[in-house]
C-alpha cells in the first residue's frame, strides 16, 4: 500500500506559500458545497464504516481547469516541430501542476486520516484514494472537492454464444449459421477492402486497445510495432504491488501488456480485439491492416470467489483512467486514431456524464482521438452499459451479416452511435501464435470501428471526431431495431469507404503541354476518393505522345488515374521534325528512249533522336493534296522517281513513327 509521504507534504507547504494567487481563485466553501454531489457520499459512508476503508475517485475543483484543459487539448497529433513539442509540454505541465496542487491541498486536509493514494492523474481533475470514514467525511466538507465516486472493477464485455438469428427473431434469408461473417467478409461489408484499394490501410497510424493485453508474438501481428502499457492494481485495488509483469500496479515498455494465463476467463480478449482492429497475416486481415497497435493491459486478476465460480479478469475504473491518460500523454509522439474499450457493466438509460472517465474521453476527443466503447451484450432495449453511456464516447452496437441487429446487442436510440458486424467474427486468440477463433459480441463490433477510424484518419489526418462520426452516420446502412418496433430511420452500420468519400475531395490537375492536349482538357478537376478518371493524350499535327509525368508514369493512352490523393498529370509530346531533303534529276539513256529520274534524298533530323522512327513517306505535291509515292524503311535514305519527265516537280518527305504518327515534311523542288 502507498501512504502519503509526509516529507513531500512538508515540501509542498512551500508550494502552498508560493501559490497565493491560485488560492485566491479557489471557490468559497459555500460555493463548492452548492455544486457537490452529496448523494455519492451518502452511498459510500455506510460501506466505509462496514469495511473500514473504501476506494474512491475524488473529483477536484481545480481553478481555471477549463482554460488549462483547452490549452492542452489544442495540441493534436504528432508534434510538427521541436518548438511545438515544447509548447505542448508546457501546456500539459501547466495543467498537471494545477491538478497536482489541488490534490496536494486535499491531502493536506486529510492529515491524520491515513489516506492511501492509488493513482494521481495528470490531465483530468481527479485523484484515486482509499479512505477511512473520517477521511470521507472530510472530503464531503472540503471546498476543493466536487464529489466522489466509488472505484469499482468492471467486467469485460465478454463474447456470447453463437446466435442463429437477429434480435426479435425477424426472418432473414441467410442467417449467420448459413453464412457466418468472418473477419475477411466483414472487412468487405464495412467497405474496408474498397478503402484499401484507394491506398487507405491504416499505414502510419496507431490504434490503442485498452483490454486484457496482447499476445504480440501471434502471427496476426507480424511486422507491427506494438507499444505496451499496464495498469493493474490487482484484486485488492491498492497501489504498489499489482498484476503488471513487473509485479507492480503500473508498467510501460516492452512486455508490459502480456496477457495473463489461460486459467483466467477472458485472458485473451485483447488479442482477439486487436486482431479485428489491425491484424494482418496471409489472406486474413483486420480493418486497419497496416496500422500499428498500442496495447494497454487494464485488467487485474480476480479469484473464483470474486468471479462467480472461476478465476476471471476485471478492470478498476482508476486503471482505465490511467490507461486513457497514457494515450493522451503520448499523442504528440504517435499518430493515434482511436481507442478501443470493450469494457462495461450496469444498465443506463440516460447518459452517465458524471462518470470520471468522461473527462479522459473528452480530452482525447478534443485531440481528435475517438474512444470507441462496446454497448454491451445483455440484449437490453433502451439501455447500454457503462462507460458506453458517456455521451462523448462512440458507443458501438453489434449487427449481423444480414444487416440486422444482433440478438445480444444493448440498444439505445440516441446513446448508441453506430453498428458494426459483431456476429461470428474470426480473429486471433491467445492459445498459440497461430490460433484463431470465431466470437460474437459488441466487443467484436467495436474494433471494426476502431480500425475504421485509422483508415479515416489516414485519409483525412486532421478530421475531428464529430465530423468523422457524422460522416459514418450519414453514409452508413441504417439498421432498425425491434426495441422500437423497427421504427425508421435506425442507426447506421459503418461504411468506411463512403464515409471517406464524403469527407474528402481530391484535386486532379492536368497540366498544359506543348505539341498536344488532353481529354479532359488541361485544367483542375475535383473527384471523390476512388474515382477512376480516364485521360486521353491528343497530339497535334506532326507530333507524337511520348509518356506521362507527374503523378502518373508510362505511356498507356488513354491513362486511368485512381484518385486516392491530390494528383498532377502532364502528357508529354514531341514534335517530329522534318528530314533534310535534297534532290536531283538524272537522264537515263539505257532504254530505247531517254528517261528522266528524279532522285529524292534525305538525312534524318537529329531532333528526332529518341523517337521511334519506323519509316519514311515520299509524296509528290501538285495542285491538289499530296499523293503518296512510296513508303520505305527507316534505313533507306533515297527514293528514285522514274519517268519523272523534264518538268519541275515538288516532293515532300516525312518521318513516320511505329505508331503511325507522321512528322513534318521536308520539301524539295527538282527541276531540269
Amino acid at each position: 500500500m502507498k501512504r502519503v509521504p509526509w516529507n513531500r507534504l512538508r515540501s509542498a507547504a512551500v508550494l502552498f506559500l508560493l501559490s497565493a494567487a491560485v488560492l485566491a481563485a479557489l471557490p468559497s466553501p459555500a460555493a463548492a458545497l452548492g455544486r457537490k454531489d452529496t448523494a455519492a457520499f451518502d452511498r459510500l459512508a455506510q460501506k466505509a464504516w462496514t469495511e473500514g476503508k473504501v476506494r474512491v475517485i475524488v473529483h477536484l475543483d481545480v481553478p481555471q481547469i477549463e482554460e488549462l484543459t483547452a490549452a492542452s487539448t489544442r495540441y493534436r497529433g504528432l508534434d510538427a516541430s521541436l518548438a511545438i513539442a515544447r509548447e505542448r509540454l508546457a501546456a500539459d505541465q501547466a495543467l498537471t501542476e494545477a491538478i497536482d496542487y489541488t490534490g496536494w491541498k486535499v491531502l493536506m486536509e486529510l492529515q491524520g486520516t491515513e489516506p492511501i493514494v492509488n493513482a494521481k492523474f495528470k490531465y483530468i481533475p481527479y485523484i484515486s484514494l482509499r479512505v477511512t470514514p473520517a477521511a470521507l467525511a472530510l472530503l464531503r466538507e472540503l471546498p476543493a472537492v466536487l464529489g466522489v465516486e466509488e472505484d469499482l472493477p468492471d467486467k469485460l464485455v465478454e463474447p456470447v454464444p453463437d446466435q442463429t438469428g437477429p434480435k426479435g427473431g425477424r426472418a432473414i434469408i441467410n442467417n449467420d449459421k448459413i453464412a457466418p461473417p468472418l473477419l475477411s467478409q466483414s472487412a468487405g461489408l464495412v467497405g474496408a477492402t474498397t478503402a484499401w484499394g484507394w491506398g487507405f490501410t491504416g499505414n502510419g497510424w496507431y490504434v490503442a486497445i485498452l483490454d486484457t493485453g496482447i499476445r504480440k508474438t501471434h502471427q496476426f501481428f507480424s511486422g507491427k510495432t506494438i507499444q505496451e502499457g499496464c495498469f493493474a492494481l490487482g484484486s485488492d485495488g491498492n497501489s504498489g504491488a499489482g498484476d503488471c509483469p513487473n509485479g507492480q500496479s503500473s508498467m510501460t515498455g516492452n512486455g508490459a501488456a502480456v496477457h495473463y494465463s489461460s486459467s483466467y476467463s477472458g485472458y485473451d480478449h485483447g488479442t482477439h480485439v486487436a486482431g479485428i482492429a489491425a491484424g494482418n497475416y496471409g489472406s486474413m486481415a483486420g480493418i486497419a491492416k497496416d496500422a500499428n497497435i498500442i496495447a494497454v493491459q487494464v485488467f487485474s486478476k480476480f479469484s473464483a470467489s470474486d468471479c462467480g465460480g472461476s478465476p476471471c479478469v476485471l478492470s478498476w475504473n482508476s486503471d482505465q483512467l490511467s490507461g486513457l491518460e497514457l494515450i493522451y500523454s503520448i499523442r504528440g509522439s504517435y499518430n493515434i486514431a482511436a481507442v478501443n474499450m470493450s469494457i462495461g457493466g450496469g444498465r443506463y438509460s440516460s447518459p452517465c456524464d458524471s462518470d470520471s472517465r468522461k473527462s479522459a474521453v473528452d480530452n482525447l476527443r478534443s485531440a481528435n482521438i475517438a474512444v470507441a466503447i462496446a454497448t454491451g451484450n445483455n440484449g437490453y432495449c433502451g439501455s447500454v452499459s457503462s462507460p458506453a453511456c458517456i455521451s462523448s464516447s462512440v458507443a458501438i452496437g453489434s449487427s449481423t451479416k444480414a444487416d440486422l441487429e444482433s440478438s445480444f446487442n444493448n440498444w439505445h436510440a440516441s446513446m448508441q452511435s453506430l453498428y458494426a458486424p459483431g456476429s461470428s467474427i474470426n480473429s486471433s486468440t491467445g492459445v498459440s501464435d497461430s490460433s484463431y477463433a470465431s466470437w460474437n459480441g459488441t466487443s467484436m463490433a467495436t474494433p471494426h470501428v476502431t480500425g475504421t477510424w485509422a483508415l479515416i484518419r489516414q485519409a483525412v489526418p486532421s478530421v475531428s471526431v464529430t465530423n468523422a462520426l457524422n460522416a459514418l452516420r450519414n453514409t452508413g446502412r441504417l439498421i432498425t431495431s425491434v426495441c422500437n418496433g423497427y421504427a425508421a430511420p435506425g442507426i447506421a452500420r459503418i461504411r468506411v469507404d463512403l464515409a471517406i468519400a464524403a469527407l474528402i475531395k481530391y484535386t486532379l490537375v492536368i497540366q498544359t503541354s506543348t505539341f498536344g492536349t488532353t481529354n479532359p482538357v488541361p485544367a483542375s478537376y475535383t473527384y471523390s476518393p476512388g474515382a477512376q478518371v480516364p485521360i486521353t493524350a491528343i497530339p497535334q499535327t506532326y507530333s507524337i505522345f511520348m509518356n506521362w509525368s507527374g503523378s502518373a508514369t508510362g505511356s498507356d493512352n488513354p491513362l486511368t488515374v485512381l484518385m486516392n490523393s491530390d494528383k498532377t498529370v502532364k502528357a508529354n509530346f514531341r514534335y517530329i521534325a522534318a528530314p533534310a531533303v535534297t534532290g536531283k534529276k538524272e537522264l537515263n539513256r539505257s532504254f530505247s528512249q531517254a528517261e528522266y529520274i528524279n532522285i529524292v534524298s534525305w538525312v534524318p533530323n537529329a531532333a528526332n533522336d529518341g523517337i521511334d522512327i519506323a519509316k519514311y513517306r515520299v509524296y509528290i505535291v501538285g495542285s491538289g493534296a499530296p499523293q503518296l509515292l512510296a513508303e520505305v524503311d527507316a534505313a533507306v535514305r533515297e527514293f528514285r522517281h522514274r519517268l519523272a519527265g523534264q518538268a519541275s516537280l515538288d516532293y515532300y518527305v516525312a518521318a513516320v513513327t511505329s505508331s503511325g504518327r507522321e512528322g513534318a515534311p521536308g520539301a524539295i523542288t527538282i527541276s531540269k
